[in-house]
């Protein structure tokens, strides 16, 4: 993603304006924060007690009484940044800082790749940058634009692309808010127009033509490493989770067939993963919006430990699951899958009766030995 930037060939004033802008200083900040470690909600965001001091941290006003921090918006892009950059890493309960690769302009471009994914609500998770690259473009050409004209400019220049990227532009941001509004608010926060004049820094001038490139996934790490996955069911109580290892070339075609036999599914109904806000699935299933899940692997698609996807097994029903990457052992040729550990029975889908069903105790050998039937990974 990130190999392509010539840190010798950019301007001074580039490197100094992804270091200072506001959205980096406020992700140090939270890494600094979070420390040796804070923990987590089941949805991967601080704790409602962490909130306010995280807040004082990052620099921004106490929010008072909110449900999540994720509804504090400059607080959870903050966040979602530092992720980006490598400044934060998270497992299944806590997030601890950690040291990213790269410079100033690697961080940068990191994290506000990620961000712009977060803020995108379209397939392929573009339209923040479709809406961002559209108002730097009338910045640009036609700068001291008010409010009003600076909407219009930008709606005009949307309106001219194809209607799959400009309906991907107007779903972009939050709340509902105008691709115009959102994508000034962020242009600011990542350093690339100056809030006073509404001028596009040197970083702005830079980030048109890098934010148009698209972002390449490579896979993280080589087909026969070993990852250590822990596999948990979402929102369910008492706690039933398990942990897995298995080859970071397993598809996600492959995964489902290891999650149906370590929580002892049936495989009876349809199943969707969702990855960074993509949906995969079995295509002969045919369901809309959703790529192959045997174009995807692991290695690809949880690219750093604390990175997770989610799987959702019965559409009816909802069973969903968290998939997160806790680390990366050593290759091993051949490796197939195994489980390690686990807690807690797994439920029983479908069950006909009113009384309660019986429980389907957690066997660690009798799991291995029918994860032991899916073979290798090929």
């Amino acid at each position: 993603m990130t190999a392509d930037i010539d840190i010798d060939t950019l301007d001074p004033a580039v490197a100094r304006g992804a270091r200072d802008c506001p959205l980096v200083a406020r992700a140090h900040a939270l890494s600094a924060f979070v420390g040796d470690g804070k923990p987590l909600t089941a949805k991967g965001v601080l704790r409602r007690a962490e909130i306010g001091p995280a807040c004082a941290a990052a620099g921004l006003p106490d929010p008072g009484r909110v449900v999540t921090a994720a509804d504090v918006a400059p607080l959870h892009r903050a966040w979602v940044a530092a992720q980006g950059a490598g400044l934060l890493t998270l497992d299944h309960d806590r997030a601890h800082a950690s040291t990213p690769d790269g410079d100033a302009v690697v961080q940068w471009r990191r994290g506000v790749t990620a961000l712009l994914r977060a803020e995108s609500d379209d397939d392929r998770r573009l339209g923040a940058t479709i809406a961002c690259r559209a108002a730097l473009s009338v910045l640009i050409t036609a700068p001291g634009l008010d409010g009003h004209r600076f909407g219009d400019a930008v709606e005009g220049v949307l309106e001219a692309l194809p209607f799959t990227d400009r309906y991907a532009a107007y779903r972009a941001f939050r709340r509902g808010r105008l691709s115009e509004t959102g994508a000034l608010e962020l242009l600011v926060e990542t350093g690339a127009v100056d809030p006073a004049t509404r001028t596009v820094a040197p970083l702005g001038h830079w980030a048109l033509d890098a934010l148009a490139e698209p972002v390449v996934v490579a896979p993280a790490w080589a087909d026969d490493e070993i990852l250590q996955l822990r596999i948990d069911l979402d929102r369910f109580r008492p706690p039933v989770w398990r942990r897995v290892r298995l080859p970071a070339g397993t598809t996600l075609a492959q995964l489902h067939h290891v999650v149906q036999v370590v929580l002892e599914w049936d495989d009876d109904h349809l199943h969707v993963f969702d990855v960074d806000g993509i949906h995969y699935a079995d295509p002969l299933h045919g369901l809309d919006g959703c790529a192959d899940e045997d174009d995807l692997t692991l290695a690809a698609a949880l690219p750093r430990p604390g990175a997770s996807l989610r799987y959702r097994y019965d559409l009816g029903d909802c069973w969903d699951h968290v998939i997160r990457l806790e680390k990366v052992l050593p290759a091993r040729p051949g490796a197939h899958p195994t489980c390690v550990d686990g807690r807690g029975d797994a439920p029983v889908e479908d069950w006909p009766s009113d009384e309660p069903p019986p429980p389907q105790p957690f066997h660690l050998d009798a799991l291995n030995g029918r994860l032991a039937e899916l073979g290798g990974i090929r």
